[in-house]
Formats: C-alpha cells, structure tokens, sequence
C-alpha cells in the first residue's frame, strides 16, 4: 500500500488561495453535521459499526460535493455508517473544505476502499488523487501493537495452516509465513489482528504451547519487532563487529593508541559489545570516545 503524501494530503483541493483542508489532532474535534446520515436499520447491519472498524479521512475531493456524491463514490466498498464532511466555519454557510470522514462499518469495507481510491483515482476538477488514511484517532491502532512473530513452526505449514491455528483468539487481518529465494518456508510467520487485545491472547495461549514437526524447540509467539527494535539491533550488531576488531587487532599490536587505554576502559567497551547496551559507552573516558568514533566513521 502507498504511502500518504502530506505535501499531496493537506494542498488546497481548488487551489485558488482558499482555505486548506487541514486534518484535526482528534476526531473528537470535528462536530457531526446535520445533514450527516447514518445508514441504520439496514438489514445486512447493526445500529453501530463492528468493534474493529475504522475512521478514516479523505482529501482531495471537490469542495462542491454533497454527501450525496461521497455515499456513491464510498459505498461500492461496503455499507457506510457515517461520513462527516468539514467544513470552514468562518464562511457563512460554512464551505466544505475539500475532505471529509468516512466511517464503515467493517474494518475490511474501509481497508479494501483505501487499497482502491488512495492514490488512485483523481475526482473531477481536482488535480491530485484522493487521499485515504486512517484519523488520527485510529493510531492507538498501530499495526506493530497487533502484529505478532511466529517462530519455531513446522516449514510444512502453510498461511491457511497458521489461520486456523490462531483464528481462535481473534479476526486476522493478514497472515504471512517467511519464505527463502526458493520460495520454501523458512519456519517463521507474521500474523496481525485487528486488535491488540487478540494479539495478547494469542501470545498467551499459544507460545512455547508446543513443538511442531521439525522444530527442535517450542513454538515462538511474540510481539513483532518494531522499527525502533530493528534498529537498536543494528546499532548493536555494528558495536559488536567493532570490538571483534578492536581485539583483533590488539593481539597483534596494530591499533595505534590501544595500549594507552586502561583496563576498565576496554572491558568496559567489551561488556558493552557483548550486551548490546549503548548506554554505557556514555562513562567512557573521551580518549576511548574518540577512538570508537574514529572506528565507527
């Protein structure tokens, strides 16, 4: 899925210098209006959307559009149970600002919408395609909160093998097992829930639960490393390859400048290889400071 663009995201839909369609900190900043409809009393759904569903906001669409025009462009992806256009309210009437919130009642009708309209169509008088995210509101939600690392699982396994393994505990949202070159399992997988609460429960019931066929240690349920995670790794990977390095080279009396550290500089500097914890490089004396700098440039 793309990426929004901000600088696409927040232009001016027309623009021609009126006011930019600028997305609130919360939903809760942004009034229902009166002309906003809600599909209830249908009978394919309830009077409220599902738990999971999602808020999402639109840019780039035309200032001149009703609800009206919004309900026919959204609703092909799913029941809509509510959209709420905004508006500038210093304009009397007030004038739509050229975005709005769409609210389905399926998480999935508001996914597959964004898969079909963000950055892919362009509505007439615009000159940028639709913009489609989730609101700010919806963050609490992240994906690395519900996304889980499944390790030590049988390599025979497919998707729909570790769907209906941990479908117990929750809606999966998407499911995918780590493949090598050749297009064979790697014995790991990530799955993701639509919410956290399932992705706990999962952790719970299932990690070290069992060892599978080929495995020589318990299944591995985990949360997902995070971005800041896979770079803390690296960070300390570096570090280690460093030291290795540095011992390397002291053997043979090679590193200008070693032998003038102490000590319990360079086991302090060993320890903080071997841990991984950065932190302590900070008690370092700065001639050791600068030595690791000049390695590490």
């Amino acid at each position: 899925m793309d990426s929004i663009d901000p600088d696409v995201l927040y232009l001016s839909t027309e623009q021609q210098g009126q006011p930019q369609c600028e997305l609130p900190h919360t939903a809760l900043e942004v009034p229902a209006l009166g002309g906003a409809k809600k599909m209830n009393g249908t009978l394919d759904h309830p009077d409220q959307p599902d738990i999971d569903a999602i808020k999402m906001f639109v840019g780039q669409i035309p200032r001149s559009w009703t609800e009206k025009e919004l309900r026919e462009l959204f609703e092909p992806y799913g029941a809509v149970y509510e959209i709420n256009v905004l508006r500038d309210r210093s304009q009397n009437p007030p004038q739509s600002k050229g975005c709005c919130f769409v609210t389905y009642y399926t998480r999935k009708a508001a996914l597959e919408a964004q898969n079909a309209l963000h950055n892919m169509k362009i509505l007439p008088g615009m000159h940028h395609p639709i913009q489609m995210k989730p609101a700010d509101s919806e963050k609490n939600n992240a994906v690395e909160d519900r996304k889980l690392f499944i390790g030590m699982i049988s390599k025979k396994c497919n998707e729909n093998d570790i769907r209906l393994m941990f479908s117990p505990y929750g809606q999966i949202e998407e499911c995918r097992i780590l493949r090598g070159p050749d297009g064979l399992s790697r014995g790991c997988a990530f799955v993701t829930y639509t919410a956290r609460q399932m992705a706990q429960s999962a952790i719970k019931a299932m990690h070290q639960s069992q060892t599978m066929e080929g495995c020589s240690s318990p299944i591995v349920v985990k949360f997902a490393d995070t971005q800041k995670d896979k770079e803390q790794k690296r960070i300390a990977q570096q570090l280690q390859q460093q030291m290795q390095q540095i011992n390397a080279a002291s053997m043979w009396g090679n590193l200008t400048g070693l032998n003038s550290l102490g000590p319990q500089y360079l086991a302090l500097l060993q320890q903080s290889a071997s841990s991984g914890n950065l932190n302590a490089l900070g008690n370092l004396h700065p001639m050791t400071g600068n030595l690791l700098f000049t390695l590490t440039k």
